[in-house]
Parts: structure tokens; C-alpha cells; sequence
């Protein structure tokens, strides 16, 4: 819905249960991709004490007809608006209301509700698309039992499905096929789903550990059914991880994936009919990287576990959106590190935060976890939600211990199950199975912003301790709880403490005492792991991080380490005005570390210099052309120092087997480490191996990572290593989304090479997925959107205004891109200022891309 009215803001304050519910719905579609008449037949009561009017939402819906209890209703005694429809005078407090209304789902660009996406029509719900299929109440506290009949020309939908389980199949005198489905559980509308087309089904089945049987199906494009098979294994050991850690058994004796092509998110837990991005289902050696097979492990888990958080217990309000989303994330990120390697999840989970989530709390778009209003919910589907939503959690988890949140889990689940809640009801049952009161934890979810811990140290000479204050820099008016696991080592790297503090407020101390009377000071790694989502300040010299670096048991901290030794010999180098000679400790530990006999994965992640967008964010300091030089120049020396290590490594690792084992997984990503150094020889030597290695590639990681290498560098191969993979795959549509992104993810001055690539016949700016390999990958190149120019912003500014017609919850996640302008220098928040009052001046301004507009306007 299109609006140049102001928008209504939602507050927290103003919720109130509902007064009026609708338990159980009859629904009937008779499906059309251009006229589909839906009708509701709802049961429907009153639970408050003075009847008052019914209002059920409804946007962009063809009115028909209304009917109390069988009755027509005169006209007078509705009024219907662009928002919904009002009943002003309800017969009773218990009464039947059927209400129908058509629609036409082929021009619904938005992707919200009905819409048509390639041969089949499918459905989009969370958080309020069912408004936009039929009237309803259309909120997360109305629950209700659905009873689905779906009708239509079986030539152009032989296959119609809705969540549950399927109750009758028949053929219509008049040559349609009708379909009747039933869900036993209740559910709110943001669950309904519906998808109807000319799909292929492909089967498997799963055995709970009660000895059900559980048909699984995964429904495809033709074409498309060879690329199911990962996705098919990676959703049996979700749901046998989720019964053998947790005890949670699926609960119907059906469950089915469909793949969709377009696609605003990337996945929707619907009961029983999860709807996927087709990116995040179909795989194969040849087609996907080992990165996108790890997400698709992820995602189907994410997806799988809402079964429980989210569906049998859901959210009350959309305020509590983290409540579902922040706990299932923390689920998937369980299951994900149980089935691959801890270490390096964490490592990448770690990276992600800090790369998206700590910017967004520090800029115009920051919130509290649980969002105090909102003006468009689809806005709120942020990292600070889902990922600080899942750090909360896992602190939680390392307060009470695994075992004891698994007890917390279930007496959630128990109590609240079919029911919906808020973030209060997690927190006591977590308080209920720790067995007290957790102090402060609430105030994570109010307190807005990255918490900032400045540590300073003294000797006590009296008891020969070392002690260490930690101190939340800004605890009012929300002090919180911290979890700090800390290890503390001597100058040889040797540990000589560790243990976990729970500090309670703003100050916390550590005393490590000295042995012997040695006055010597530890070197203490604190929030291991990142046992907290913290920033934390600890003094620490060069020559103590490279200790750290190299020592540090702990692989996640031993990773941060030799990152934030990067970081200070960036630092320096800019303090300097000039390459600072410390990269010797640097090059140092990276001699250290090729000693050592770590997993291919982790040493793989270990070698990674830190992107741009990382260090700017570590420094808070944003002259990408000035970080580009020191990087690349970087990069360069370890090359040169290392030829022969890399030779070595890359030889070593050379041959591969295109299969999803940690080995390979681990050798492939080795293999693209030393190949990347490589080719930052100043000799220029190695780029022909990469061309080899894409041309005889037979896993994507090896094919697509020299694509990027070369396009980075400007290589003279890339123009024929960017045709060659075009040639190959341009007959895969996930496949030329990589290749799109390659082009302007990296390297200056990509505007122009956006224009024409969004003019390629390949190109679709009505499909998600395209508009996010093309536009949202050049938006997060710093060198190119941030171009001095304002280039890069106009030329954003321009496409989001075309978007915001099509698709206005993409726009809006365009325009967040915009959010890191103000941190810019010189005219360039200016410039950015100019072109997003352009935009808020649209007449048909939306409303998801208003709220996002006027928030980071009030930052330049």
C-alpha cells in the first residue's frame, strides 16, 4: 500500500489484547493469477465486556460481499477504507461472518500476500501480508484452526497446497480440481501460507524418535529436482538434533519446503509449508559454494526449529519479534556449530556482528532489541533483532549453563504452547529453571546501542594481586548483566588462569594473584568467545596481542587477537602518515602460524585479512581510498614474505573432491586463501593458475573465488574469466546472481559497470534476488558508494526510486545502506542528504521506505 498521507505510529504502550478473535476460518480461493476471489467464513467472539465495533484489516482488496450469520449486511451498517472494514453494530458476542473479496496476485510486485512468482502463486504473510489476501484480524494474538479449499484449472495448478494435512482431492464438474487442507494446530495469519503450480514433487521421510513416520516433501521449478538432496539431509538431522538435544518432535505427519524464485526474505517457517528463497534449498557441487551450502544447513534448521519457537508458541506482538527470531537464531547457531566446527561458526558469527550489527546499533537505524514503535514492522526485520537478539540468548545460555537453559526451553515451551507471549514469559521460565531472579538481564532488550567495557589494570602491592576493573561506560538508565570468560597467560604465552565472571551492573573486578612474589603482569584475553556482544577497550601491547595471537588456546580469541594486531598497524600507519615497519610482528605471527598443525577450516579463516567495511568499523575511521592503499600494500608483503609457504599451501591442497566433508570443505577453502596471496605477488606469476583453477573447477568454491580475485585486481585475465563463467552458467538464475555480485562487490569506480549490467537480458529488477546481487553488493563496496564523487549515492538514490513503485520493503533495505553516509567525510553526507529528500518528496512515497528516509535524514 501506496501512501503520501503520514503513516500511524505503533507504540508499545498502545497494545491491547484483542477484544474480538476468530478461532477457527473456513477459507475458500478460487485461483487465478489475475482474478482470485477469496472467501472467509469466521467464527467469531467477543472476549470484553461492552460489545464494541469490529474492525478487520484489509489493503488493496476488491470488496464483495458481507454476510452476519447468513444475513447480507445493508451498506450503512459498514464502512470500508483503505485500511480495513468496520462492522459497527456486531449481532452478538458469538456469531459467523463471511466476507469475500478479490484480488489479482500477477500484479503484486510487492511480494506480500498472494502474489505470482514464475508459473505458481504463493503466499507471503509475516508480518502483515495476509491483510492483503483477505479481511481479517490480522495480528499475532488472534489464533485460529484454518480449514484451506483451494480450486482451480489443475493444466495451470496440478499442484495446490496450505499448511497441515491434506483432507480430500476431487475434480470439479467444471473441469477444476479442488483441494481440502486442515491444520489441527492453531496459528496466527502471519502462518497461513498458500502456493499453487506446476511443481515437481520430490519425497523423503523422517522416523521421530517415538517411531512416527513423517513424510517430507520438497516442491520445485522443473528442472530444479536433482538439487534437493542436501537440502533433504540438512532438514532430517535438524529435526533429529532438535529431538536429541532439546527433545522436540515434530508434530504433524507432514512437512514440506517449496523453493520460490521470488522472494523479499530468505526463508518463512509457515506450519507445516515452509516457503524458501530457491537459493536456500537448491544446491549441488557444481552450482553453490560451501558457503552456501553451510546457509542452507542454517536456514532449513532456523526454519525447522520455529516449528516450536514460534509456531506452537508464538509472539503476542510484533514488538516481540526478537522473541521467535532472536531464539531461533540462537538454535540454528547450536546446530549449525554442532555440525561443523564451533570454532569457525563462532568466528563467522562474530565477523557478522561486528560487520552489520554493531554499525547498525552505533547509526540512524539503531533500536532496542524490543523496538519501542514503528510506523512499517517489515523495517524491523533487523540484525539488531535477530542477531544481538540471539547473543542475549546465548549469554543467558552461559549464565545458567547448557543443560540448565535446555531445562529453561522446555518449561517455556510446557507453559506457554499454543500460545502468544512475550519476551517476559522467556525470562522467567529461564529464572524459573536457574532457580533465581537473573539481575539486569531485561534491560537487554530496552537498552539501545553496543555496550562500551573500558578495562584498566593496577598492581596491588599489599595482596600481590594484579587487579583489573571492567566498566560499562554508560550503564543508566538500563545496567546490565555481562558474562565475562577470561584466561589470563605470562609473558611465554603459558596460561596461568581462566574462569568466568557474571557481573552484575557497571563495575566488575578481576584479581589474578602473582606467583612467588613475581610482580610480572598476565596477559588476560577477556570475553573469550565473545561471551558478551560487548566493545570493550583493554590495554594491551603490540607485543602482548602477537602472544595472544599465536598462544591463546581459545581459537576465537586467538583469531580476534591476530586481527586487532592488523588493526593497530593500520592505526599507526595512518597516525604516521606512512606504512608503519610493525608489520614485522604481523608477518611474525603469520610465520608462527604456518608451524602449526590447525584445522584447514580455521587456519583458512586465520589467513583472512580483514575487509574493508571491518577495519573502517574497528577504527571508525572511513578514507576507504587511504585504508585500500594500506591494505593492498599489506597484503602485498605477506605475499612476497610467503611465496613459497603459499606455493606450498596451494600445492598441498590442490586436489580436491567436490563433497560437503569438513576435509574438503577445509582444503578447498585453504586452497582459495594461498591462491588469493598469490595473486598478489608484485611478479604477477600466479594469474593464470587462477584461470586454470576456474576452468577445471569441479565445486563452485574453486570456480567463483578467482573470479573475484581477478575482478578485484583488475586483472588483464578478468574480462575473459568473467565471460568464460557467463558462458556457463547462464542458464542458471542463482548461479548469475554470484556473477552480477562479482562485478561491483569490490575495486572503484563500479557505477558504471551497474548501469550495464542492469541492462543485461539476465537482469530482473522485480526479483529480489537480483536487485541484491546488483544494487545492495555495490551499496556495501565502500570504495565505490562512498566514491568522493557522491556517484554512488545518486546513483542508489535513483534506483531506490524506481524500487520503492515495485517493491517498497526492498527499497526500504536499500536505503539502510545509506545509514553509513553520516560517518563520511568532506561534502558527501551532504550529497547523501540531497538525494534521500528527493526521495522522501515522492507523491507515492511507501511506508516501509518513509520511516527508513526521514530516520537517516535526521542523522546527515
Amino acid at each position: 500500500m501506496t501512501s503520501s498521507s503520514p503513516s500511524p505510529v505503533h507504540t508499545i504502550e498502545d497494545y491491547s489484547p484483542c477484544l474480538w478473535v476468530t478461532p477457527k476460518v473456513h477459507l475458500r480461493f478460487e485461483l487465478d493469477p489475475h482474478l482470485t476471489v477469496v472467501r472467509a467464513e469466521y467464527e467469531v467472539s467477543f472476549l470484553g465486556d461492552t460489545l464494541s465495533p469490529l474492525f478487520l484489516n484489509g489493503e488493496n482488496l476488491e470488496f464483495l460481499s458481507l454476510r452476519l450469520n447468513g444475513t447480507v449486511v445493508d451498506p450503512s451498517e459498514f464502512e470500508i477504507t483503505p485500511s480495513g472494514i468496520t462492522i459497527f453494530n456486531p449481532p452478538s458476542r458469538e456469531f459467523q461472518l463471511t466476507i469475500e473479496n478479490r484480488i489479482c496476485p500477477s500484479e503484486n510486485t510487492s511480494l506480500e500476500g498472494l502474489y505470482q512468482s514464475g508459473s505458481m502463486l504463493c503466499t507471503q504473510n509475516e508480518p502483515e501480508g495476509f491483510r492483503k489476501i483477505v479481511y481479517s484480524i490480522d495480528r499475532p494474538d488472534n489464533m485460529m484452526r484454518f480449514f484451506v479449499t483451494l480450486a482451480g484449472d489443475p493444466k495451470y495448478f496440478p499442484v495446490m497446497l496450505s499448511n497441515g494435512n491434506l483432507i480430500k482431492e476431487f475434480g470439479l464438474s467444471d473441469g477444476k480440481k479442488e483441494v481440502i487442507w486442515e491444520d489441527p494446530f492453531p496459528k496466527p495469519t502471519y502462518l497461513f501460507a498458500l502456493v499453487a503450480g506446476d511443481l515437481v514433487e520430490t519425497n523423503d521421510h523422517f522416523t521421530t524418535k517415538s517411531g512416527r513416520r513423517v513424510e517430507l516433501k520438497i516442491f520445485v521449478e522443473k528442472g530444479n529436482e536433482e538439487k534437493v538432496s542436501f537440502a533433504f539431509d540438512s532438514l532430517k538431522k535438524a529435526m533429529k538434533w532438535d529431538e536429541d538435544t532439546f527433545g522436540l518432535e515434530y508434530d504433524l505427519d507432514l512437512f514440506m519446503i517449496v523453493a520460490v524464485e521470488d522472494f523479499n526474505m530468505g526463508a518463512m517457517e509457515n506450519k507445516g509449508l515452509n516457503l524458501f528463497n530457491a537459493k536456500l534449498v537448491l544446491a549441488d557441487k557444481k552450482s553453490a559454494t560451501d558457503e552456501t551450502f553451510e546457509s542452507i544447513l542454517a536456514v532449513i534448521g532456523h526454519e525447522y526449529f520455529h516449528n516450536w519457537t514460534g509456531n506452537r508458541v508464538t509472539l503476542r506482538n510484533w514488538f516481540n519479534l526478537t522473541l521467535k527470531e532472536g531464539l531461533t537464531v540462537f538454535r540454528d547457531q547450536w546446530f549449525t556449530e554442532d555440525m561443523t566446527d564451533p570454532s569457525v561458526k563462532r568466528i563467522k558469527d562474530i565477523l557478522f556482528l561486528k560487520e552489520h550489527q554493531f554499525p547498525e546499533d552505533q547509526g540512524p537505524m539503531a533500536h532496542p532489541i524490543v523496538p519501542k514503535s514503528y510506523t512499517e514492522m517489515n523495517n524491523f526485520y533487523t540484525v539488531t533483532v535477530y542477531e544481538k537478539g540471539a547473543e542475549v540468548i546465548r549469554l543467558v545460555s552461559e549464565i545458567l549453563g547448557r543443560e540448565t537453559f535446555k531445562k529453561g526451553l522446555e518449561l517455556y515451551l510446557n507453559h506457554y504452547d499454543g500460545m502468544g507471549v512475550t519476551f517476559e514469559e522467556f525470562v522467567s521460565s529461564m529464572e524459573e529453571a536457574y532457580g533465581k531472579p537473573i539481575l539486569y538481564l531485561r534491560n537487554w532488550y530496552h537498552r539501545s546501542g553496543t555496550p562500551m567495557i573500558d578495562i584498566k589494570k593496577h598492581f596491588d602491592p599489599k595482596e600481590k594481586e594484579w587487579v583489573f576493573t571492567i566498566q560499562d561506560t554508560k550503564p543508566d538508565p538500563y545496567p546490565l548483566i555481562f558474562v565475562n570468560s577470561y584466561a589470563a597467560f605470562d609473558a611465554k604465552g603459558n596460561l596461568i588462569a581462566e574462569g568466568k565472571r557474571i557481573q552484575e551492573g557497571a563495575v566488575d573486578e578481576i584479581r589474578l594473584k602473582t606467583k612467588d612474589g613475581n610482580l610480572s603482569e598476565p596477559i588476560v584475553s577477556f570475553f573469550r568467545g565473545l561471551s558478551s556482544p560487548v566493545l570493550f577497550d583493554a590495554p594491551m601491547t603490540k607485543e602482548e596481542m602477537r602472544i595472544l595471537a599465536e598462544q591463546e588456546p581459545d581459537g576465537v580469541s586467538r583469531f580476534f587477537s591476530f586481527q586487532n594486531l592488523i588493526f593497530l598497524w593500520i592505526n599507526e600507519s595512518i597516525r604516521k602518515g606512512t606504512s608503519s615497519d610493525t608489520l614485522s610482528d604481523i608477518l611474525e605471527t603469520l610465520r608462527f602460524s604456518f608451524q602449526k598443525n590447525w584445522d584447514k577450516t580455521y587456519f583458512s579463516f586465520y589467513l583472512l585479512f580483514p575487509s574493508l567495511t571491518q577495519i573502517s568499523e574497528h577504527l571508525q575511521f572511513y578514507d576507504f581510498p587511504k585504508l585500500e592503499t594500506l591494505r593492498k600494500f599489506a597484503i602485498t608483503e605477506i605475499s612476497k614474505t610467503f611465496t613459497k609457504e603459499f606455493q606450498i599451501l596451494y600445492e598441498e591442497n590442490r586436489k580436491t573432491i567436490p563433497v560437503q566433508t569438513k576435509e574438503e570443505i577445509g582444503k578447498r577453502r585453504l586452497k582459495n586463501a594461498a591462491l588469493y596471496y598469490l595473486l598478489y605477488d608484485p611478479s604477477r606469476n600466479f594469474e593464470r593458475l587462477a584461470v586454470t583453477q576456474q576452468r577445471e573447477a569441479k565445486h563452485m568454491s574453486e570456480e567463483i573465488a578467482p573470479l573475484r580475485y581477478l575482478i578485484e585486481l583488475d586483472s588483464k585475465e578478468k574480462d575473459s574469466a568473467v565471460t568464460h563463467f557467463y558462458d556457463r552458467w547462464k542458464e542458471d538464475s542463482l548461479v548469475l546472481d554470484v556473477w552480477f555480485a562479482a562485478q561491483v562487490a569490490t575495486g572503484r569506480n563500479r557505477a558504471n559497470d551497474v548501469i550495464t549490467l542492469e541492462q543485461h537480458k539476465k537482469f530482473n529488477k522485480k526479483n529480489p534476488n537480483k536487485v541484491r546481487s546488483l544494487y545492495f553488493s555495490f551499496a556495501r563496496n565502500p570504495l565505490s558508494f562512498h566514491d568522493v564523487t557522491g556517484s554512488g549515492y545518486k546513483l542508489i538514490a535513483d534506483r531506490i526510486k524506481e524500487l520503492n513503485g515495485l517493491n517498497p520493503q526492498i527499497a526500504a533495505g536499500l536505503t539502510k545502506l545509506f545509514s553509513s553516509a553520516s560517518k563520511q567525510e568532506g561534502e558527501l553526507p551532504k550529497i547523501a542528504k540531497r538525494e534521500l529528500e528527493e526521495i522522501q518528496n515522492l507523491p507515492n512515497l511507501s511506508k516501509d521506505l518513509g520511516e527508513v528516509v526521514e530516520k537517516i535524514i535526521k542523522s546527515l
